[in-house]
């Protein structure tokens, strides 16, 4: 087929299924990649997320101890 000579039809077929596999696997692999993507674009988000909300516990616990130390002074 390279060389130029002449296939049979079965060449043909082999061939052109081989083309059609190789596209699905293709499909496939970056199909996984995107989600694997979006998975870890959440995860992060997630993660972020976590972060602000235990950055505002200790916030809050903070000023509640400010507050209640100012509240022990004479």
């Amino acid at each position: 087929m390279l060389a130029g000579g002449p296939v049979t039809d079965d060449e043909m077929t082999d061939f052109n299924f081989a083309l059609i596999a190789t596209r699905i696997n293709h499909d496939e692999r970056c199909a996984r990649f995107q989600r694997l993507r979006r998975r870890s674009a959440r995860s992060l988000v997630f993660a972020g997320l976590v972060l602000v909300v235990l950055n505002f516990l200790v916030c809050v616990a903070y000023v509640l101890f400010s507050l209640s130390q100012q509240g022990t002074l004479p």
